[in-house]
């Protein structure tokens, strides 16, 4: 049997080694029009300093990984069609050239040809000095503009946008974060929000509410229209989101969704036999509804790869964590955690939830609980200086198994547990 992944990214990546070891005599291709290795997406603001992929590397994805595992990977070819009647793919070399096209033969066919940046339509988005970020290298590019820049203005405030505007701050420049709604609007309570807001360094501008409205300049970005009011600046990035890039999945006649991405079941099987899709971009279903939702998430992207590959060798397991999200980044010095359904998201999905809140000064540890009316916990958040990540994996286990607190209450907070063992040992403490 043969295996060919069209796509280097996480899903990609993640797909060849799990098809790799659970098959070890199969034959894996990866296709790839990227000419760089894998690298890890969540922090890839990194290269505006080193300017090279220093610290992203992901060992076991990288290519001398593969080809010890006996993976083929082949990069700087772009898969532009095919025939999936006859199982094939036809290719082309990235640089162009007198190189004919090229056909490959698949046996099973995993797409994880992930997202496109959602650039916003308004007027100066091809002004130079305007950027996207989607990879790395987007990230250099702006890394070298950085250097003769000072001031950017970042548009968009998700994970990506204060990755990046954190980033540029430590490079020198003054920077403003622009966001249409609020900072980490779908993912946070308004409460965390405000939690978050009040951690971010004074000398940050952040414009909620304020949607783009033009981008100013001749040839070069100048400024940042936003209505009723005008920033100043010769750098901007457009962190607004990506979309699923499904060019490819249209020409091969695969279904997509009202979303945008690719349609595919809880085995990642698309519409089209032997075709599987993983990654930014498919449409995931929700863990606790089943409706169709984008999760362009990388850590979510590698897991839907796993059980694509899975299903591409006819195996039956369901891996049970697939559509669950859980997110982590540290971000000015806070560490920041979303897991499953915020009141945002549910709210999109028709799902009723109330959210709680529990706070922890001692350890500077703000926590928001989701739960339906049944009390079922369906999803929280943690923003803390140190740590989130423990929290997180309580509230992510905790989800998994669709448990309420009181079946599953969280342990104290570890100030809290050693003064009641304090007490205990010494009597009350005033």
């Amino acid at each position: 049997m043969k295996i060919v992944i069209v796509g280097y990214g996480p899903a990609g990546a993640s797909a060849a080694v799990t098809a790799k070891t659970l098959s070890p005599d199969i034959d894996v291709e990866i296709v790839s029009a990227d000419r760089l290795p894998a690298y890890r997406k969540p922090g890839v603001t990194r290269a505006f300093r080193h300017r090279d992929d220093h610290g992203l590397e992901i060992d076991y994805w990288s290519p001398d990984s593969l080809t010890d595992r006996g993976i083929v990977l082949r990069q700087g070819l772009r898969v532009i069609g095919g025939d999936t009647q006859s199982h094939s793919l036809v290719a082309t070399d990235v640089d162009g050239g007198d190189s004919p096209q090229e056909t490959i033969s698949y046996d099973r066919l995993i797409l994880a040809t992930g997202g496109e940046p959602l650039v916003p339509p308004v007027p100066g988005v091809d002004l130079n000095g305007v950027f996207t970020l989607r990879g790395l290298a987007d990230a250099m590019r702006i890394s070298e503009a950085a250097e003769g820049a000072s001031t950017a203005t970042v548009v968009g405030a998700g994970f990506s946008g204060l990755e990046t505007a954190e980033r540029l701050r430590n490079l020198g420049l003054e920077v403003h974060i622009v966001e249409a709604f609020r900072v980490l609007g779908r993912l946070l309570e308004p409460e965390m929000t405000d939690r978050l807001l009040a951690r971010l360094p004074g000398d940050v501008a952040v414009h909620e509410d304020s949607p783009l409205k033009r981008l100013v300049g001749d040839s070069r970005v100048r400024a940042v229209d936003l209505g009723n009011e005008t920033i100043d600046c010769d750098l901007v990035v457009l962190a607004t989101g990506v979309r699923p890039s499904t060019t490819l999945a249209r020409a091969l006649g695969l279904e997509v969704g009202a979303l945008g991405g690719i349609v595919v079941d809880e085995y990642m099987r698309t519409s089209s036999r032997d075709v599987y899709a993983a990654g930014d971009c498919v449409e995931m279903r929700d863990f606790l509804t089943g409706r169709p939702l984008l999760m362009p998430v990388g850590s979510t992207a590698a897991r839907a790869g796993r059980q694509a590959a899975s299903a591409a060798l006819g195996k039956d397991r369901l891996y049970d964590d697939v559509l669950l999200r859980f997110q982590y980044d540290r971000i000015f010095g806070t560490e920041i955690v979303t897991v499953g359904e915020s009141t945002a998201v549910a709210k999109s999905l028709g799902v009723e939830v109330s959210a709680h809140f529990l706070r922890d000064s001692a350890e500077f540890t703000d926590v928001a609980l989701l739960t339906t009316p049944g009390g079922r916990l369906v999803g929280g958040q943690v923003i803390s200086s140190r740590m989130a990540s423990r929290v997180g994996i309580q509230l992510l286990n905790r989800v998994k198994i669709g448990s309420t607190l009181s079946e599953h209450p969280l342990p104290p907070f570890r100030h809290a547990a050693l003064r009641s063992y304090l007490e205990h040992v010494l009597g009350p403490i005033e």
